[in-house]
């Protein structure tokens, strides 16, 4: 499964999705007023746990055999299309 382009490409968009955390964690993490900083915090939490289970997804496919291939790319499709929305990503 190694060069697999379904896995090249989860992979790159893996790499793309987080980089977009990473900004979005820098922008979140500025100075602001107090009241927001706990909501904003929480909010990033969420992100990073939905990126979280994309990686971890990911991983699960690499691993795999032969068996159970579909199932996989259906849950990971599943959760990394929940971590665009929940980002606002757009792809």
């Amino acid at each position: 499964m190694l060069n697999d382009p379904y896995m090249v490409k989860t992979e790159a968009l893996l790499r793309a999705g987080k980089a977009r955390l990473d900004n979005l964690s820098r922008s979140m993490r500025a100075s602001a007023p107090e009241f927001s900083v706990l909501a904003r915090r929480r909010k990033l939490k969420h992100y990073e746990a939905r990126y979280a289970e994309v990686a971890r997804r990911f991983d699960q496919l690499r691993a795999a055999g032969n068996e159970g291939v579909a199932d996989l790319k259906v849950a990971l499709e599943k959760s990394l299309d929940a971590f665009r929305n929940e980002i606002g990503w757009k792809t």
